[in-house]
């Protein structure tokens, strides 16, 4: 049970996870209650009535009692007063989405799938992100699709007898269903609403901590240089602007985190030295030391090319727009020189992922949170340079 702050890094850096490390999983029901009540930015009566009566059904399940979930849902409501970006607020959500179907035992998980079917219910409307919710926790609680299925089909029946086939409920639900048939994979992105991905600044990023990020451009890095092993010079590079406080200047600074010249093979120092220095520099960007200082709220550009400088005339040069908050590091989208399409990360994750011939976990939201789990990646890629 302990370590899991390791696990879900976003819910303990904000202060959701509470007590979760002995067991108690009140904050994270209430949590995922939350996030399910406000989905449409408002609370409805019916939803504050669902939530008090299964306070006080499921309160002893989750290692508190009723009061304690009221306290919880003033607390997380704290929280978010502090400002939590869109970015974050998606990353907790599916941290506790993947906690309840890691950590809760199977009491607990039949109880948060009656606890959100419920509250998703009681306002008699569902839209898209209370059912990607509902549908994630269900389909972490659950093993079986043949399980997953029985629960929703049971839910439709319970909804067309209360109301009718034409009911928005019912309709929005086999929507649902039509999705799970197609491809169970995609329906956390295919149903959640995201804004039009045609304009700027109104996608939910993917989020990544500051030591993911390191293990990312890492891999991403060697993933390219994968790709252009005859190249003299594999490098990846960093742009940011910054304003000098005497006259408002804005200046252009760079930083040169990797640079491989002919890797010989999967143990070549040049990797082994990238990687101490990429880690440290994202390091000393957090800490605001160094001779020119990156502050939260700043865009930047990963460059990432073969050849000696980014002559952006070229085709195919890699340029990764990312942004610096609290708690991370967003990415935003992909441009390629030459392509007139910006790749926004991760409403289009799939078709950039066979476009530049990298994972798709790489851009999809689902790199890894745990260490051993990304140092498995690094050290995967690596032995893709074996000359043998």
């Amino acid at each position: 049970m302990l370590g899991l702050e390791k696990k879900y890094p976003m819910l303990h850096q904000k202060g959701i996870m509470g007590a979760a490390n002995f067991g108690i999983f009140a904050p994270i029901t209430v949590f995922l209650m939350d996030r399910m009540m406000i989905t449409d930015d408002e609370v409805t009566e019916e939803e504050n009535e669902m939530f008090k009566n299964l306070s006080s059904q499921y309160g002893e399940l989750f290692g508190f009692d009723e009061s304690t979930f009221f306290a919880e849902l003033m607390r997380i409501g704290n929280i978010y007063d502090n400002f939590i970006t869109l970015s974050e607020d998606m990353r907790m959500t599916w941290e506790a989405v993947d906690l309840a179907g890691n950590e809760f035992d199977q009491e607990q998980k039949n109880g948060i799938v009656d606890i959100l079917e419920r509250l998703a219910t009681s306002d008699g409307y569902l839209d898209n992100k209370e059912m990607s919710i509902l549908y994630a926790v269900i389909m972490a609680c659950y093993d079986d699709i043949n399980a997953v299925n029985t629960i929703f089909n049971r839910l439709y029946e319970r909804i067309i007898k209360t109301y009718d086939p034409d009911h928005q409920m019912a309709k929005a639900l086999m929507r649902l269903m039509n999705f799970i048939a197609e491809d169970p994979n995609s329906v956390k992105l295919s149903i959640l609403g995201r804004p039009d991905p045609r304009t700027e600044g109104n996608i939910p990023p993917m989020l990544l901590t500051d030591k993911e990020f390191a293990d990312w451009v890492i891999t991403i890095s060697l993933n390219r240089a994968l790709q252009f092993r005859e190249s003299f010079m594999n490098q990846s590079r960093i742009y940011w602007n910054i304003a000098e406080s005497n006259d408002g200047k804005v200046l252009q600074c760079q930083k040169g985190l990797i640079k491989y010249f002919g890797l010989s093979g999967p143990d070549d120092e040049q990797i082994d030295e990238s990687i101490t220095f990429t880690k440290a520099w994202v390091e000393t960007i957090r800490e605001g030391s160094g001779n020119v200082k990156m502050g939260d709220e700043t865009i930047f550009q990963l460059i990432i090319l073969d050849g000696l400088t980014p002559e952006f005339s070229n085709d195919g040069i890699w340029k990764i727009t990312c942004k610096k908050i609290s708690s991370g590091i967003e990415i935003h989208a992909f441009d390629i020189t030459g392509d007139p399409t910006t790749y926004w990360c991760p409403e289009v994750a799939k078709e950039l992922s066979e476009k530049l011939s990298i994972g798709l976990d790489l851009l999809n939201g689902n790199y890894p949170t745990e260490q051993d789990d990304r140092d498995s990646i690094v050290v995967n890629t690596r032995a893709l340079f074996d000359n043998e």
